[in-house]
């Protein structure tokens, strides 16, 4: 039986696009791989042509989700039953949510992470880890990136192109279409010249420059989505199924690990009773110094410690069987070091008082609160007895998790909040209340509504009191929506 071939694409261009990816090494196309990389072509041009749409001159927002999408059910499209594809389009759809929200960096992030993470949910075989192939497919992409940049390949593409048995009857229909339609184009082009009416329906003056530009990005659009669209998924790594933590324990022993326990509480002990005298108790700070400055301070020194403080229980992990007196003093280090974050918390509070919120100040509080959770998450672990990996990976996923909350907080409006809405005796730092953008947009309303004389002043330091403005529906986003009124989309213009 002869084999089959795609219309219009040659056999060696449908072998799966091994000029952009693959070793390059020759061999037969079989039926099957004739059709896989007919359609991975066709979901390459459609994704292209759809980039083009949502893309061109457009500001990213529900376009990024919208093309997320795409690049998922063309790449996992084969015409056999989609029941497979529920959890990993369901993963994805919850990694887009971010995006849909606000388009920013984390909520980028999250859409990658969640685009990557459904495709090789949806091929990876049952017998193989998911984890572990899905960290080989991404070592893999940097490379199948860089492959269409390597000449070799595209000399073994031309190559193979001559020697195809599609490039002769291409060949032949070449020659026989060549003249007719070049002599066609010359003499329309002189009657179109000739003729006002049709010159003016075919007054055709392409920018050149603009045809580059969008050439380029359609090529770059190509070369990124290529590798998604590759179903072969790469030998899963091999991943520990333990934690090192025997041998040389990172050059401690129990002694040494006892004593700086024991050391480490009292110095501990001294810093949580000095600042439960003076945030607390009241007691009076150095001559000189001031509450903002006392919190300033020791706010970030205090985090460093608790960090500090963790990645030491985890080194004195395994030494809790070796001496009676190590769990009770590792318990009492870690509840100490909890404490520590509370302190540090309730100094950049202090701070914040003082100076306002800033994006670094917020972030410091959330990290803060995150860390305290980790030390926390260890008490339990020494208590119940779990290894270094139980606490490892449910440190993770609690910063994912907080991470992902965090992209659906419009930071910028609470700091212009607890700025704008600060009492009198403190002065606001309008320049930076100006500079964090539209999406403050409802914090200006509400503080020139308690205090209209603020309008003038906002006015002043560059405040855009002008709601976020939708122009085109590509651009929609639901803060942007919610902020300058739900659903203002205006009408996509006839000409681009």
């Amino acid at each position: 039986m002869g084999q089959e071939f795609a219309r219009g694409v040659p056999q060696v261009l449908a072998m799966d696009g091994w000029w952009l990816d693959g070793d390059g090494r020759e061999g037969e196309a079989t039926p099957s791989d004739t059709r896989r990389g007919a359609i991975r072509f066709g979901g390459l041009a459609f994704l292209v042509l759809l980039a083009d749409l949502l893309f061109w001159h457009r500001t990213p927002g529900i376009s990024l989700a919208l093309f997320a999408l795409a690049i998922f059910a063309v790449a996992t499209w084969d015409g056999r039953p989609t029941a497979r594809l529920v959890h990993p389009a369901l993963l994805l759809v919850l990694g887009a949510l971010p995006v849909v929200e606000y388009v920013q960096v984390l909520s980028v992030g999250f859409l990658f992470a969640g685009l990557a993470a459904s495709l090789v949910w949806a091929r990876v075989r049952p017998e193989d880890s998911w984890l572990a192939t899905g960290l080989a497919w991404l070592a893999r992409l940097p490379g199948a990136w860089a492959a269409p940049l390597n000449p070799d390949r595209w000399g073994h593409a031309f190559r193979a192109l001559h020697r195809a048995p599609e490039t002769g009857a291409l060949r032949r229909l070449a020659a026989g279409w060549a003249f007719p339609v070049g002599g066609a184009l010359v003499f329309a082009g002189l009657l179109v010249g000739a003729n006002p009416v049709l010159g003016q329906a075919f007054d055709l003056r392409p920018d050149v420059f603009t045809l580059l530009q969008r050439g380029l990005f359609w090529a770059g659009i190509a070369l990124l989505v290529w590798p998604l669209l590759d179903r072969s998924l790469p030998r899963p790594v091999a991943l520990p199924q333990a934690l090192p933590m025997a041998g040389p324990r990172f050059g401690l022993t129990r002694t040494s690990v006892l004593r700086a326990l024991v050391m480490f509480n009292a110095l501990i002990a001294v810093q949580t009773v000095m600042d439960a005298a003076i945030l607390l108790g009241g007691a009076a700070l150095p001559e000189g110094m001031t509450y903002a400055e006392y919190a300033h301070r020791g706010a970030y020194p205090l985090l460093a410690t608790a960090l500090l403080a963790g990645a030491f229980a985890l080194a004195a992990r395994p030494f809790l069987g070796e001496h009676r007196a190590i769990r009770p003093l590792l318990l009492l280090w870690l509840v100490q070091n909890v404490v520590l974050c509370g302190a540090a918390m309730l100094r950049l509070e202090l701070y914040i008082a003082a100076y306002g919120l800033t994006y670094l100040r917020v972030h410091a509080m959330i990290w803060m609160g995150l860390v305290a959770l980790m030390l926390a998450l260890a008490v339990w672990q020494v208590l119940r007895g779990h290894v270094n990996r139980w606490l490892l990976v449910r440190g993770a996923l609690l910063g994912l998790a907080t991470l992902y909350a965090t992209a659906f907080v419009n930071v910028a409006e609470k700091i212009a909040d607890g700025n704008l809405s600060a009492p009198v005796t403190r002065q606001a730092d309008f320049s930076y209340v100006c500079s964090l953008g539209p999406m403050a947009q409802d914090a200006y309303a509400r503080a020139i509504a308690q205090r209209p004389h603020l309008e003038g002043v906002l006015v002043r330091h560059g405040c855009t009191l002008a709601e976020p403005r939708i122009a085109h529906w590509q651009e929609w986003g639901f803060r942007k929506a919610r902020i300058g009124g739900y659903g203002r989309v205006e009408a996509e213009p006839t000409t681009r």
